[in-house]
C-alpha cells in the first residue's frame, strides 16, 4: 500500500515539529528550521510541509525567480530546494507520493509557473533516482552548490 501524504504551506502549528525534525548524518540539504526562517524573511520562498495525516514527515521549499535563476533562464520556474524526509519516516514512500502531488500543488498555488527546477548533488544517487522516476529530466546543466557539484533537473508543469 502506498503512503498517502498531503502538501501544505508551513504554518505556526508545525513550528515545534520542524524544530524536532531529524536529518541523517549524510546531509545534502539544510535543516527545515533554517529554511523556514529564510522563508519568513523572503516572500519569494515558500516552506512546504509533507504531511501524513497531521504528522510532519517531510519538507521542501519552493523558491521563486531569485532562487531559480541560477538553474534556468525561464522566469516562470520555481526552484525546489531543501527537500528531505525526516529520518524517522524514510522508506515509507512519502517522497514518491510528494513528488506525484507536486504538479497539482504548483498548478493550484502558482498558476504562472511552467516548470520546477532543482539542483541535486552528483553523489546523491537516491535523490537523483527519486526525481528521475517522478518526471524530472536532467537538463545537462551543472552548478556548484554548498555541498559540491549539482546536476540540474527540471519538470515541466503541464496545464
Amino acid at each position: 500500500m502506498e503512503a498517502t501524504v498531503t502538501l501544505s504551506f508551513f504554518n505556526e502549528q508545525y513550528k515545534q515539529a520542524v524544530t524536532d525534525y531529524i536529518i541523517g548524518e549524510i546531509q545534502f540539504t539544510g535543516h527545515p528550521s533554517e529554511a523556514v526562517e529564510l522563508a519568513e524573511k523572503e516572500p519569494d520562498r515558500h516552506a512546504i510541509l509533507i504531511l501524513h495525516g497531521k504528522s510532519l514527515v517531510g519538507f521542501f521549499v519552493l523558491h521563486g525567480w531569485a532562487g531559480a535563476k541560477k538553474y534556468t533562464e525561464d522566469q516562470h520556474a520555481l526552484l525546489l530546494r531543501t527537500f528531505s524526509i525526516d529520518t524517522r519516516h524514510q522508506g515509507k514512500g512519502y517522497a514518491k507520493q510528494a513528488m506525484k502531488q507536486l504538479p497539482d500543488f504548483v498548478r493550484t498555488n502558482f498558476p504562472d509557473i511552467e516548470r520546477v527546477v532543482l539542483g541535486v548533488n552528483c553523489a546523491n544517487y537516491p535523490a537523483q533516482n527519486l526525481y528521475l522516476r517522478n518526471g524530472f529530466s536532467d537538463t545537462g546543466r551543472r552548478v556548484i552548490g554548498a555541498h559540491g557539484e549539482q546536476y540540474v533537473f527540471e519538470k515541466v508543469i503541464d496545464r
